[in-house]
């Protein structure tokens, strides 16, 4: 039997572009420390084809794609350095290019999802005596590319 090659949590990255050109900088920010996730969605057209020799029988459902996304999740810890900087990033119409990386070898399947995101949910909550916690949602907009790792 050959085990899976897993992969923690904490080396699926959320990795934030500094807008630099002509050679971008990716960074992880400490904000997203304890969950984070991508999740692939398409949107999708039904139709119902008839059959040709049997018109009054029922038709067979054919589903098509119409429109790809993908949303980022992440959250944790509040990380008061980083709070004006996504409030800013929330409070306007600015994508950024954001990579989620696998952080793994080329052999062990590693590599990153690449494409510009906005920031479409921002959340703050504290409960007394713990820590504050927050949560990011980012929502592609454009193309979302798969990059082997090298």
């Amino acid at each position: 039997m050959a085990p899976i090659k897993g992969l923690k949590g904490e080396s699926l990255l959320v990795q934030i572009g500094d807008g630099a050109s002509p050679t971008e900088v990716f960074a992880h920010d400490c904000l997203i420390n304890a969950e984070r996730g991508i999740q692939f969605s398409a949107d999708t057209t039904d139709d119902t084809l008839p059959d040709c020799d049997a018109p009054g029988d029922p038709g067979w459902k054919e589903t098509l794609k119409d429109g790809l996304s993908a949303t980022v999740t992440g959250g944790g810890k509040l990380h008061t350095s980083s709070v004006a900087d996504w409030y800013a990033w929330f409070d306007s119409d600015d994508s950024r290019n954001c990579r989620v990386k696998v952080d793994a070898s080329a052999a062990n399947g590693g590599g990153y999802w690449a494409g510009a995101f906005k920031l479409t949910n921002f959340e703050v909550t504290g409960e007394r005596k713990q820590y504050a916690t927050s949560s990011v949602t980012l929502v592609s907009s454009g193309p979302v590319t798969w990059v082997d790792a090298t």
